[in-house]
């Protein structure tokens, strides 16, 4: 789970940062402050004053909250009513201010924004999130910038939207806010001790944002290398980090997902007939494959060279897979795997260009291969390993269908094989899923289809065996 925690005064730039990195890394922004602000609003349009404890208090007796997402933008209802137009007008700052530091305001939001955050991926910004809200929070930062320069940032930002202000009047209220912030009895504006500082004044947004992305993933890496995040794409091995920057560089510069599939079609009519002869192999209800236009095939693997028998087969005006960054190392090999078109992941790092990449592949109604263990098969073992969550998150992400399949046993040079295609299935059931454990137990439903693909192909293994044995038996009679 991430959750990410941007806490610092006003005008430090922290909802801007906040929106963006969520938007980049594909997770929800949770705008706290305006949840203050809708609760100021609602009470100055119900003529209670918002410093009134035991009022507001009163208030709260018949009060819903309730957080939607249109078109990927926050709405706000209160009580059925959509504030969310109205909490930027200049007046809402100072009472937001006031009834956040009342005692029950603060509980009641709080409770609201832990709740949501336990069962989404998201990123906060306010005055206390790292400090107080979530404390736990993985990813925590305290934005700042001088009071000078937010005030004119304040100031530019109300004049390209029609309002006269008056800047030494905003500045004052910002020095003003800040005071009160910082000096309230209930979760006080402060750095927590595990936030990493971000002075914004001599910074660019672009800068600050990817000083933010950064420092996430780094830290999610860590702390998850066993797990997918949301939104984002782990892989399991060496780090890439221990690549030089160079090839690094290189392979993310030069191999973006493949458009012309020329290459690929040519290299498929030449290497079909080879790969039959070196890696015969039986394709057990290919019709399945077919019986989508278009979505995730997910396999077991055993070696580099089985994952060529399903793309020549099924894949036949252009082919996806997502490989290991290793594999592109060497500019030869890389550039043949990136005409074949391959994605390179990078191992044991949070990758959002390979996100990026498969999302793409995914909603254009392509077909794209993935191993979901993330590694191999042992090899003389027919038990997969522990699947990751991330084809579940793409299918769920995507609304895309699954076709599991499966080798019946390691791919060896001229000794026959069968690989078994189950049925097509969707994860509807899990659409919209936010939490981990979601995603856990669509994980699961897709071990399930597994579980029935290895026992078709045994079935079918079985069944040639018991001919060939009944054969035999008629021969020697």
């Amino acid at each position: 789970m991430i959750n990410i925690a941007i806490d610092g005064p006003a005008g430090a730039g922290k909802s801007t940062i906040a929106k963006a990195v969520a938007k980049s890394l594909k997770i929800i922004y949770l705008d706290t402050g305006a949840m203050y602000r809708a609760t100021a609003y609602f009470a100055l349009q119900n003529n209670i004053a918002v410093n009134d404890a035991d009022a507001v208090s009163k208030m709260f007796e018949n009060f819903n909250m309730d957080i939607v997402y249109e078109n990927g933008a926050q709405q706000i209802l209160v009580n059925g009513i959509n504030t969310t137009p109205y909490l930027r007008e200049h007046y809402m700052s100072k009472a937001a201010s006031d009834i956040s530091a009342l005692p029950v305001v603060r509980y009641k939001m709080v409770d609201l924004q832990r709740e949501f955050a336990k069962t989404h991926d998201v990123v906060l910004d306010g005055r206390d999130i790292g400090t107080f809200v979530l404390p736990d929070a993985n990813c925590k930062f305290f934005m700042t910038a001088t009071p000078e320069e937010r005030a004119n940032r304040r100031y530019k930002e109300l004049l390209e939207k029609g309002q006269e202000v008056d800047y030494d009047t905003l500045l004052k209220d910002i020095i003003q806010r800040d005071y009160n912030d910082s000096h309230r009895e209930v979760a006080p504006l402060k750095q927590a001790d595990d936030a990493i500082l971000l002075d914004t004044t001599n910074m660019t947004i672009d800068e600050v944002i990817e000083a933010v992305k950064k420092v996430v993933e780094e830290k999610v890496s860590k702390e998850e290398k066993s797990d997918d995040a949301p939104g984002e794409l782990k892989s399991f091995g060496t780090p890439s980090s221990e690549m030089p920057e160079k090839t690094l560089k290189r392979i993310k510069t030069y191999y973006k997902p493949e458009k012309s599939f020329r290459l690929y079609r040519f290299l498929r009519v030449i290497l079909r007939p080879l790969q039959c002869m070196l890696w015969p192999t039986k394709v057990i209800n290919k019709e399945n494959a077919f019986k989508i236009d278009g979505g995730l095939y997910l396999c077991n693997h055993y070696s580099t060279f089985d994952s060529l028998i399903p793309i020549f087969t099924m894949f036949k005006k252009e082919a996806h897979i997502l490989a290991k960054y290793e594999l592109f190392i060497n500019p030869l090999a890389g550039g043949i795997l990136h005409k074949m078109g391959a994605i390179p992941v990078r191992r044991g790092e949070a990758d959002t260009d390979a996100v990026k990449a498969v999302l793409k592949v995914l909603k254009d109604d392509k077909k794209l291969l993935m191993y979901p263990e993330g590694t191999r098969n042992k090899e003389g073992s027919q038990e997969m390993a522990e699947l990751k969550t991330g084809a579940a998150r793409f299918a769920i992400k995507t609304k895309k269908p699954i076709v599991p399949m499966v080798y019946y046993k390691p791919t060896k040079t001229c000794h026959k094989n069968y690989l078994y295609v189950g049925e097509p299935f969707t994860l509807e059931e899990f659409y919209g899923a936010k939490s981990s454990e979601e995603y856990h137990a669509a994980t699961e439903v897709i071990r399930e289809h597994f579980d029935a693909a290895r026992e078709g192909v045994n079935a079918y293994v079985e069944s040639l065996h018991k001919k060939k044995s009944k054969k035999s038996d008629k021969e020697s009679k």
